[in-house]
């Protein structure tokens, strides 16, 4: 039988290459997401100076 000690450590390395996308997902998402809110600021500032 095989301990612990002599697993291959393949399921850690494939969890930390997950982990990593996960990570530059979340980090694009939220770099998008700021992108559309300023987007979105500076249109209905625009609007706002033009209505009144």
């Amino acid at each position: 039988m095989l301990s612990t000690q002599d697993r291959p450590p393949a399921p850690s390395r494939s969890t930390g290459r997950w982990r990593r996308y996960a990570r530059l997902a979340a980090a694009n998402f939220v770099r998008g997401a700021s992108y559309a809110c300023g987007t979105s600021f500076i249109g209905l500032m625009t609007w706002w100076v033009q209505s009144h």
